[in-house]
């Protein structure tokens, strides 16, 4: 079983934070080292060792930390404190056939009630996410929010409330895996094609109001995302015990 690693002075860099930007400029610092791999799953998060290394009072830590963990990336352990979350290749895989579950018949719905407004806002997010994915030097970051936005228009419009409330539970569960791996695969530019052709195909299902096409799409999408995860890699994973 991985031991806890505490973050050390020579992981982070000391920098002087503008105060009124302190928790945002701390979350992005964090963001930083763990799409770097300075903070893998499972590290612990120290309040006071992290306010000390960063120079920092603890209220904008504990907001960093507190904004972590709604993005899921980290967790609140009771006696224990702050950690980065673990996923195991289990974990993975269930929440990608929970995924498959349900986003296909959100997107069903949605091509349904999508009105003209929210199908032009939803090609705007689109045209943005291509300049972003097409250019020389990506940010996974940026690529990871610009395609959330993408989807959850989408979902938005079906109007089923409690379904997308699911279905963001699922992403924020999946937010550490998709960032380390998502980094890997915007290296290779015939995923970066691919990833842009899949979201002009439902933006045109959803132009022609085609239910069945956009949900067919987004089922064999998301089971083909299931069957091509690097199980047989630890680098994304947190190793069970």
């Amino acid at each position: 079983m991985k031991s806890d690693r505490r973050i050390t002075m020579n992981d982070l860099n000391r920098e002087v934070l503008q105060h009124n930007k302190l928790p945002d400029l701390v979350l992005d610092k964090l963001m930083e080292w763990i799409m770097s791999g300075k903070l893998s799953m499972g590290d612990k998060l120290n309040t006071e060792e992290l306010a000390s290394q960063l120079g920092v009072s603890r209220m904008p830590i504990r907001e960093a930390l507190s904004n972590l963990e709604k993005k899921g990336l980290a967790e609140s352990i009771p006696y224990a404190g702050t950690r980065l979350i673990t996923l195991t290749k289990e974990d993975v895989r269930q929440i990608y056939i929970a995924r498959t579950a349900l986003e296909p018949v959100a997107a069903r719905y949605a091509c349904e009630k999508i009105t003209e407004e929210e199908i032009q806002n939803l090609e705007k997010i689109q045209e943005e996410y291509k300049k972003i994915v097409s250019q020389d030097s990506i940010d996974a970051i940026e690529v990871y929010q610009q395609n959330r936005l993408y989807h959850f228009s989408i979902y938005k419009a079906s109007q089923l409330d409690r379904v997308c409330s699911m279905i963001e539970s699922l992403w924020d569960n999946l937010s550490f895996f998709k960032l380390v791996y998502g980094q890997k695969l915007l290296l290779k530019e015939e995923s970066r094609r691919n990833m842009i052709a899949e979201h002009d195909s439902y933006l045109e299902a959803l132009k022609n109001h085609d239910s069945e096409l956009i949900y067919h799409l987004l089922g064999k999408n998301l089971k083909k995302r299931t069957e091509d995860i690097p199980y047989s890699s630890s680098a994304y994973f947190h190793e069970e015990a």
